[in-house]
């Protein structure tokens, strides 16, 4: 199982959705623990490779404008953004 690292201030984000948006934060989880637990590329939210400026990054939507931005290795899942779309 790989581990989850909450780059900058991601982890805040995820902090505030756990009591402003309790629905969002579940699903959120929900992609999280699937992430862990079978291969990030694939699953829920509609995983897409982002190219350009952020190649190598990935993509899952969490809602219709709610996204996060994540990249991944052997080990951990990096996760870089959570909310907004990509420049937000």
């Amino acid at each position: 199982m790989r581990s989850i690292v909450f780059e900058g201030k991601t982890w805040q984000k995820y902090e505030k959705l756990r009591s402003t948006d309790k629905k969002l934060h579940k699903n959120l989880c929900r992609i999280i623990q699937e992430m862990q637990r079978n291969d990030p590329a694939r699953g829920l939210g509609k995983p897409e490779a982002l190219r350009n400026n952020l190649s190598g990054f990935w993509s899952r939507r969490l809602s219709h404008k709610d996204r996060i931005i994540y990249k991944f290795d052997d080990k951990s899942i990096y996760i870089f953004a959570i909310g907004g779309h990509y420049n937000e």
